[in-house]
């Protein structure tokens, strides 16, 4: 059954990208890191065969820019909407009329998330309407839907939600526990939004380069060793 995983993603420019992490990095070095976890998390995802590539970009006028540096093979579609449940509805009915069978929406922000929870994601549509993937800031990294797991859940699951704040994951689990869907869990990882969670990535690349293992996010661990 034909799949696709939406990607959300920001035009990196300084100042506009992890602003969170401002002033613990320059808004360059911000911005730069930015680059860095889409170039690792889309090369990430394109080791996926099961599933179509999206990539949800905002603002209209960073398209350019970002085919530059991810690529022209994804599919393109702006982000649409004034707040994030808003672009995520949109988004998520684009998948519907595509007549995609299963969906998911991942973010941009953990770019050592293993692609085997996304593969494991797609596994779990199979047989379950909604699949989301938790992180420790109380939000989730992904999130996704069968065909009929959108019809059922869409919009309702992305209304009255508490973005960017801890009790995110908790009020979606409220929304899927109302309309009686049927849920796919995946394990807890954790997102890279501020100076701490940025401390963990290091940490987390410097352990896997000392175990003399393969990098999942090659370019971001570049970036790290250059600056800390």
């Amino acid at each position: 059954m034909a799949a696709c995983v939406i990607v959300f993603v920001k035009n990196p420019v300084p100042g506009q990208v992890k602003t969170r992490l401002i002033p613990y990095l320059s808004p360059e070095q911000a911005a730069s890191l930015y680059q860095a976890f889409l170039v690792d998390w889309y090369n990430a995802l394109s080791t996926i065969s099961t599933a179509h590539r999206v990539i949800a970009y905002t603002p209209p006028e960073g398209l350019d820019a970002l085919q530059t540096l991810i690529g022209e093979d994804p599919v393109y579609i702006p982000q649409m909407g004034a707040s994030l449940g808003e672009r995520l509805i949109a988004a998520a009915r684009w998948a519907y009329d595509q007549g995609y069978a299963k969906f998911l929406f991942v973010g941009s922000d953990s770019p050592t998330l293993p692609t085997w929870y996304v593969e494991h994601a797609l596994d779990l549509l199979e047989s379950r309407d909604i699949v989301i993937g938790p992180s420790v800031d109380g939000g989730y990294y992904l999130i996704g839907f069968s065909k009929h797991g959108a019809s059922l859940s869409i919009p309702a699951i992305f209304e009255e939600i508490a973005w960017s704040t801890e009790v995110v994951f908790r009020q979606t689990l409220g929304k899927i526990q109302e309309i009686n869907a049927r849920l796919g869990l995946l394990p807890p990882w954790y997102d890279v939004d501020t100076p701490t969670g940025l401390q963990l990535l290091r940490d987390h690349l410097l352990g896997i380069h000392l175990a003399g293992e393969s990098s999942p996010a090659p370019q971001t661990y570049s970036k790290l060793a250059e600056w800390f």
